[in-house]
């Protein structure tokens, strides 16, 4: 078939050669063949590879081999490809990068009007425009999901829990047309919910409670991170400010120190809040700071670390794969080699803090890379008390071990004193933070730098200086107005949560969509990009965008907007002639039934069987820092059990929790930008012998027989804890010849009979909470 575009027209006369004119008629060329042949000069074949291609003969030997046919054939197309590039022809402005810098993620979001009509009559813009959708793909939308169904599945979408009995037939008789909103208003305000979506954006950061380096080396102020963001869903924290803290929320935390002192505040509620805010600010950075490590001693392989950063940038703010552009420009969206060294000079100008070190055990060496915590005027009050304490004991003890008492009570004194004053000191020095003064894992401004480009990404393969700065492509040609004397993060920081960023709102939006709906309207929440899914609702991404912004960047107005929307409250029942004709449900005709995650499902067992503790553990227990002795040959690995929430499970680079990783947990190492949902026979194993499963089936057994005294009674509440639902007349007659049945065993392997009830239940209540309606979300 002919191309459509003449090939001399794009390439200039020497294109016009036969061969080549023939090949690209043919469709056998295509144009980004010869694209990638118009690149290779300068980047994308290494100059030895292009000159040989070139002035090899087309029957040269080679080590005794003659080429055959089709070697020769792809050697002289080869050599006629690259021959384009050494043309003297003009070479004509490249089509594919033109429409790179045009794709739709790239554009600014478009101020859209929804359609006129919605969703079974709804007015909600949401329900307008997947009716559109739908209309326009000639499918029909499911009707109304029954209000328990609705029940379940926002309670387990908001906090990953499932509702109570009690809160189930409270909001089932609640016949108020206000009881929908009340419930989504109730759970939004919960501090469960923080702990759900909290756990979404762990996922996307590759939270992690280790470093990742040869030794993984544990972090003991991770932890302020990961309840920064918690508490940051719980407080609707806008999402440009989100962001901006945890690039920058060290500087802004400086800001606010100068603000507070300028204002001359003196009042103690004034310093409180400010302190609070302060903290807080600091901690945010931990996201930049638990940026994986890679070696054996600080900055060790350090462009991998700074890789991993502006990888986890990238994908988590921007929806791009920026570390394609370390060794080479952006193979498909317009970003260049400089844009990415741009990046990598601002984290580069960043003060890493480093958890531990396999080659520096020395008692300074944490603590000069920590931040405080405190006021950075109150810190260094601290600090100088601390010294000035050392220094007081260091004398004091040097001047004990010079006395020489007379008498055995006086000798014995002297050492009880000495060996007091020794011990107080030791606990001064250990390794880690001085006592008394809180910090985090944070960073802070170091030295500011402009790199050099790594050629090929080798760090040391040098090539042209890179002033830092945010990609051109998307900011312009107007550089950042970056400080002297600053890194730049708080500038790139700005700039990405501007109103008129083409990718932020875009980005976020689309996460919280994926979340409530099992996907994304872009498939691909980490990858806008060319190589990216296209959105099945560009116009819903858009407008949902816009609203975003106008509602102050709002992440609980956008749950509103979706959760009060026909579309989320659709059944999940399937259609025949709409699954032949959208079978992936792309286009939201209705509900997506999807499993439960990991944590939610050990939550969710611990919940019914009255097991799970819904207070906040703080720091994990990881030995004191001066008994640490981790190597890359004995690396970090252990595993701390634990009754709260599976959110606050200590999580590792190097190992992941045997129930997590059994169940698709995220990856700690890289951005998890969705799980995944594998079905294989080892779950149905643990299932039926793991011990964490015996112990939760035997409390939830006890819980049963302990609230209920009647059979029937029993059977409701035990669906009712795990089905958020009762049984039918069919399963209530199915669970009492189980039981029956059971009991029956039971006796004749002569189980003692005080335990034969127990045991009956526990097997029972087993298949409830290791089954499907269980396991999944309608």
């Amino acid at each position: 078939m002919a191309q459509a575009t003449p090939l001399p027209a794009l390439y200039g006369s020497q294109a016009s050669d036969k061969r080549v004119q023939a090949m690209w008629d043919s469709g056998f060329v295509n144009r980004q063949m010869l694209n990638c042949a118009k690149r290779a000069q300068g980047r994308a074949v290494h100059h030895s590879l292009r000159l040989h291609a070139l002035s090899l003969p087309s029957r040269q030997v080679i080590s005794g081999c003659i080429f055959k046919p089709a070697p020769i054939y792809w050697l002289g197309l080869t050599a006629l490809l690259l021959g384009l590039v050494t043309s003297n022809a003009p070479a004509a402005a490249d089509p594919e990068a033109f429409t790179a810098k045009r794709h739709w993620a790239f554009e600014p979001v478009k101020k859209v009007e929804p359609p006129k009509r919605g969703l079974h009559g709804s007015a909600n813009p949401i329900d307008r425009f997947i009716l559109a959708k739908l209309r326009e793909q000639k499918l029909t939308p499911d009707v109304r999901a029954a209000n328990g169904t609705l029940a379940r599945r926002v309670y387990f979408d908001l906090i990953g829990l499932p509702p109570t009995p009690e809160e189930l037939n409270g909001f089932l008789n609640d016949k108020s047309p206000r009881a929908w909103s009340n419930l989504v208003e109730r759970l939004l305000a919960s501090p469960q919910y923080g702990e759900r979506w909290g756990r979404h954006w762990m996922d996307v950061v590759r939270y992690a409670d280790t470093a990742g380096d040869n030794a993984d080396f544990p972090i003991p102020e991770g932890h302020l991170y990961r309840d920064y963001i918690i508490d940051s869903f719980n407080a609707d924290k806008p999402y440009d400010q989100f962001v901006r803290e945890q690039l920058a929320g060290d500087i802004l935390a400086t800001e606010l120190e100068s603000t507070l002192q300028r204002d001359n505040a003196s009042s103690e509620d004034t310093l409180k809040r400010g302190r609070q805010r302060y903290g807080e600010q600091v901690a945010a950075t931990g996201f930049l700071a638990l940026s994986r490590r890679f070696g054996t001693g600080p900055y060790e392989l350090w462009h991998l670390t700074l890789e991993n950063t502006i990888e986890t940038v990238g994908q988590a703010f921007m929806g791009l794969n920026l570390r394609c552009a370390r060794c080479h420009d952006h193979k498909y969206d317009p970003l260049t080699m400089q844009d990415y060294y741009g990046l990598y000079g601002i984290f580069a100008s960043t003060q890493f803090p480093w958890a531990g070190s396999e080659e520096i055990q020395s008692k300074n060496f944490n603590r000069q890379k920590f931040v405080p915590l405190l006021l950075a005027s109150e810190a260094g009050l601290k600090l100088q008390a601390w010294q000035e304490r050392v220094k007081s004991l260091r004398a004091e003890i040097e001047q004990l071990e010079k006395q020489k008492p007379a008498d055995k009570s006086a000798v014995e004194k002297h050492q009880q004193k000495l060996a007091a004053l020794k011990k107080e000191l030791r606990n001064l020095e250990k390794p880690g933070v001085p006592p008394d003064l809180p910090a985090a894992y944070a960073v802070q401004e170091g030295k500011p730098i402009d790199v050099q480009i790594h050629l090929r990404g080798e760090p040391e393969n040098r090539g042209a200086v890179v002033p830092r700065g945010a990609p051109r492509f998307l900011a312009g040609d107007t550089p950042l107005e970056i400080p002297p004397g600053e890194s730049g993060r708080l500038e790139f920081a700005r700039w990405l949560t501007r109103a008129d960023n083409p990718l932020t709102a875009r980005v976020m939006v689309n996460r919280i969509w994926q979340h409530h709906f099992g996907k994304g309207l872009v498939a691909t929440p980490n990858n806008f990009g060319l190589r990216g899914d296209q959105p099945t609702h560009p116009e819903l991404l858009d407008y949902l965008a816009a609203q975003f912004v106008a509602s102050g960047w709002s992440i609980k107005a956008i749950h509103r907007l979706i959760l009060h929307s026909k579309a989320y409250q659709l059944s999940s029942a399937d259609d025949a002639q709409n699954h032949r004709q959208d079978p992936a449900n792309r286009f939201c005709w209705r509900f997506d039934r999807h499993r439960l995650e990991a944590e939610a499902i050990r939550d969710a067992m611990m919940f019914a069987s009255g097991d799970l503790d819904l207070s906040r553990p703080g720091a994990h227990s990881f030995p004191p820092p001066e008994k640490w002795t981790w190597t890359q040959h004995n690396p970090f690995k252990e595993r701390y059990d634990t009754r709260h929430r599976s959110v606050y499970l200590m999580t590792q680079r190097f190992q992941r929790h045997p129930f997590l990783a059994l169940f698709d947990g995220p990856d700690t190492n890289n951005s998890t930008e969705a799980r995944g949902t594998s079905i294989v026979p080892q779950q149905a194993l643990f299932a039926l012998n793991n011990p964490f499963v015996d112990e939760q089936t035997r409390l939830l057994a006890r819980r049963v027989l302990a609230a209920r005294s009647d059979e029937a009674d029993r059977l409701r509440y035990a669906h009712e804890l795990t089905w958020s639902r009762p049984p039918t007349r069919e399963e209530v007659a199915k669970c009492r010849a189980w039981l029956s049945r059971v009991l029956e065993l039971l006796t004749h392997a002569n189980t003692p009979a005080n335990q034969r009830e127990e045991e009956a239940w526990s097997s029972l209540v087993r298949v409830l909470l290791t089954a499907n309606e269980f396991l999944y979300v309608d």
